[in-house]
C-alpha cells in the first residue's frame, strides 16, 4: 500500500520536478499554529493560522480565500509590517 510521504533531503530531484509538473507541491507562506496579523477595519488584528490550503487560509478557525484577504488588506508576520502597510496603502 502506498502512503503519503513527506518531502525530505532524501527525495530525489527527478521526483520533485515530477511533483511540481503534476501540481502537487506548493509553498506554505506561514507556519501552522503561528500568530499573524490581518487588517480589519483599518486596524491590525492578531490571529492564529490553523490551516492552509491552495485556495485559502484558516485563521482562528475561519476559512478565508487568498483573494478576500488581499482585498481586506493582506496578512503580515508582525504588527509592525501590518501598520506599515496601513500607512503606505492608506487602508
Amino acid at each position: 500500500m502506498k502512503k503519503a510521504e513527506i518531502l525530505s533531503k532524501k527525495t530525489c530531484i527527478e521526483d520533485i520536478v515530477e511533483y511540481i509538473k503534476m501540481g502537487r507541491v506548493f509553498v506554505m507562506p506561514y507556519g501552522l499554529n503561528r500568530s499573524v496579523y490581518v487588517i480589519i477595519n483599518h486596524n491590525p488584528q492578531h490571529v492564529m493560522v490553523t490551516d492552509i490550503s491552495v485556495k485559502g487560509i484558516q485563521l482562528n478557525g475561519a476559512w478565508i480565500s487568498w483573494e478576500k484577504l488581499d482585498e481586506d488588506g493582506g496578512i503580515y508576520e508582525s504588527e509592525f509590517e501590518a501598520l506599515t502597510a496601513i500607512a503606505e496603502k492608506g487602508l
